[in-house]
């Protein structure tokens, strides 16, 4: 193992600080609304929460990266070239996910007891469904910047910022696992299944991003997904 260097020490406590900048608000959040709030939002936060959280976690981000870490965008996956490509492959993707999770559903329900949706929650979704205003706006803005966007670009920062701590390939994987398993439990409001489910996924697209670097497709795959349950949801209430 490489020794570490009086000058090594500041710059890992910098990747550690700004992990933990990361991780704290995330979890924080999470908590706050799911289980010391632990009520359904109304129609007005349910669209304004996303947008806000994730707009306000984005800027964040950036500014923890490029002013703390005096890092580039790049190492964030940014990419200027290659844009029609990450489209296809995160649409593909985003797809392939959904065809995963009609296949693994029957065997979490065997292990784990399905979790319906509440009165409200179904209460919401008939808001929505009924209004196409509203509609657009969550399949728009909401998913894909309160959602999708901020997530992945959680999830990308804190890689980046454990992998520099922990180099080599034996370690960078173990951090990948680590991160995926604490997305999972970020939604654990959603039940077991869910975490399991979301916790596989985070594996997947986690390994996508070590071997491309690009959060392009990370993005779209992830707007894909949610927008078609969504989608399906809206469907299933409107009797489709």
């Amino acid at each position: 193992m490489q020794q570490q260097t009086g000058h090594d020490r500041p710059r890992r406590a910098l990747q550690l600080a700004a992990a933990a900048a990361a991780i704290v608000p995330m979890f924080g959040l999470t908590i706050w609304m799911y289980v010391v709030r632990g009520e359904v939002p109304g129609v007005a936060e349910f669209f304004l929460g996303p947008l806000l959280i994730g707009g306000g976690m984005i800027f964040w981000l950036l500014l923890l990266h490029v002013v703390l870490c005096r890092d580039d965008l790049q190492s964030l996956g940014f990419r200027r070239d290659g844009f029609l490509r990450d489209v296809f492959f995160g649409a593909a993707m985003g797809g392939a996910f959904l065809l995963l999770k009609f296949l693994e559903q029957p065997l979490l329900n065997a292990l784990f007891a399905p979790r319906p949706p509440s009165e409200e929650i179904i209460l919401l979704l008939r808001t929505v469904s009924a209004d196409p205003v509203l509609l657009t706006l969550w399949l728009g803005p909401v998913v894909w910047i309160g959602i999708a966007a901020f997530e992945e670009l959680w999830r990308v920062f804190v890689l980046r910022r454990l992998w520099n701590l922990f180099p080599g390939q034996t370690r960078e994987w173990a951090v990948l696992l680590v991160v995926s398993v604490l997305i999972g439990l970020a939604h654990a409001y959603q039940g077991p299944s869910a975490v399991v489910s979301i916790g596989i996924k985070s594996v997947l697209m986690g390994w996508y991003f070590k071997q491309t670097g690009r959060i392009r497709p990370l993005i779209v795959c992830h707007a894909v997904y949610d927008s078609l349950q969504v989608v399906m949801a809206v469907m299933a209430i409107r009797g489709y």
